[in-house]
């Protein structure tokens, strides 16, 4: 009874121990002490799947159900990153581009999720609206401070469907679910601050961002009564409900716009009349790019706004910007679609999946039981094996954009949202987080002193309750594989 007891509670740890001809204990083989993490797990529903490639030597040391086909969660932006960098090249920038024809002004959308980014704004020392009043200045400058025709946006880049249809109805107009438009600003998002009026029971005083008049807000929120403030935003409108209470400033989460053009094109408008700069005309939507890319000869640009490729891919990858992640892979799927000589381009979620589907051939990797649905992970229609994700982390490390995809990803201890994970790894461990109900995943690698060392990938599905859990043991696996180098 004794040793029957003993055996169980060897086969449930990581660090078992072994008996060798000398006499003295050693430890099992890397890939055994991996697995017997995964063998034990806090629910007997939940489905581990798990696999870890050698960088050095391209070898699989590990892989555990690894050819399962599971739900990645927000690790879905890791192909939409890969995919992006090979279509696009690292050093790419989107570019917005303004322009006139004498009488009308032009805004032609390129599918940047950075303009007006708050977090990018912050890092450059910008406030978010400053690429429009660069753009009213540049409009002065040339002697233009008034439009005789109509302020015209160009989405075309992309489809017209913004959000995809198989996103969980329950998150449609939050934050993480904002649309995705050829035309985006402020993450396609509304910001709502609130602090005290004067006196008690008078509404609260409100500041937006943006500051437009097409996002409508009912005030029902009263200085004094016990808060907190809410926002209630009806999915697929323009109206804000704010309730409760108010006794202090408060900042309330973000909410989606279900228009991103429309947002873009009116704080573009009000932010050139603030600045005396008239239109004449209506703002509306018509297609001015050629198929091939390009713009009608009768077209003077006046100015063009740029957002480095290395900005993007840091925003879907260390912070996990759902909208960000989405555009990436739009904006991949349109390059994809000029490249091959497609004669109607356009940036879709098809066109999206087609190039990362052509991205795993060119890398070699068999994409059975692949599912690329979105490029954010929202989907639960997405499907990827563990040896298909570590496969891609690995091969991307032959390519020249190795490094990018790699620093693009979060740095455990240290930023995004693994920075308050793994603090003891000192900073060696990059990687794509994901969680949603039921899924909590992790891919990326493990640094040796000088290079990326393992490729890794583990993912679990179909667990109940909290995610907290699986992530440590995500952690115990990843220090595991970073002991394993010792002084590597």
């Amino acid at each position: 009874m004794q040793r029957k007891s003993h055996t169980r509670w060897c086969s449930g740890v990581a660090l078992v121990c072994l008996w060798t001809s000398n006499g003295v204990f050693a430890q099992p083989p890397l890939s055994t002490r991996l697995d017997a993490m995964l063998s034990h797990l806090p629910h007997p529903e939940t489905v581990a799947s798990a696999c870890v490639i050698d960088l050095q030597t391209g070898n699989v040391v590990m892989t555990h159900n690894g050819d399962r086909p599971l739900i990645p969660a927000s690790t879905q932006k890791v192909i939409s990153i890969a995919t992006a960098l090979l279509e696009l090249g690292p050093d790419f920038s989107f570019t917005t581009t303004l322009a006139t024809d004498g009488a009308n002004l032009y805004v032609i959308g390129d599918g940047d999720p950075g303009v007006g980014d708050p977090r990018l704004a912050l890092t450059h020392g910008e406030a978010v609206s400053d690429a429009f009043l660069r753009w009213t200045r540049k409009l002065q400058s040339v002697g233009i401070d008034r439009i005789s025709g109509d302020l015209i946006l160009d989405e075309s880049i992309f489809e017209r469907k913004i959000v995809h249809p198989t996103w969980d109805p329950a998150d449609l107009g939050k934050w993480f679910a904002a649309p995705v438009g050829g035309l985006n600003f402020n993450d396609n998002c509304v910001d709502i601050t609130v602090r005290p009026a004067s006196r008690t029971g008078l509404p609260v005083l409100i500041e937006k961002t943006p500051d437009v008049d097409v996002i409508h807000i009912t005030n029902r929120c009263k200085t004094g009564r016990e808060g907190p403030p809410t926002l209630h935003h009806p999915p697929g409108t323009f109206d804000y409900i704010l309730k409760g209470g108010c006794k202090k400033k408060s900042s309330l989460q973000a909410v989606a716009f279900p228009d991103p053009g429309l947002l873009f094109g009116e704080t573009f408008r009000q932010a050139l009349q603030r600045e005396g700069v008239s239109i004449t005309g209506n703002l509306r939507r018509a297609r001015v790019r050629k198929t091939d890319g390009s713009l009608p000869s009768n077209l003077r640009v006046l100015a063009r706004h740029q957002t480095p490729l290395r900005d993007a891919i840091t925003r879907a990858g260390k912070n996990s910007q759902n909208m960000f992640a989405e555009a990436l892979l739009k904006r991949a799927g349109y390059a994809r679609m000029l490249r091959v000589d497609e004669t109607e381009p356009i940036g879709s979620w098809l066109s999206g999946a087609t190039a990362a589907y052509a991205m795993f051939e060119r890398a070699g990797i068999d994409r059975r039981g692949l599912i690329v649905n979105d490029g954010s992970g929202l989907s639960r229609k997405n499907r990827i094996t563990a040896r298909q994700l570590a496969g891609l982390l690995a091969w991307s490390q032959k390519t020249p954009f190795g490094p990018d995809l790699h620093d693009s990803l979060a740095r455990a201890g240290i930023d995004g949202s693994l920075r308050k994970r793994m603090k003891d790894t000192d900073g060696r461990v990059f990687a794509k987080t994901g969680t949603m109900h039921g899924v909590c995943a992790l891919a990326g690698y493990v640094d040796g002193r000088f290079a990326p060392r393992f490729a890794f990938a583990i993912l679990f599905n179909q667990y109940t309750g909290p995610s907290t859990p699986y992530r440590a043991i995500q952690d115990r696996f990843c220090r595991e594989l970073l002991r394993s180098l010792g002084s590597q």
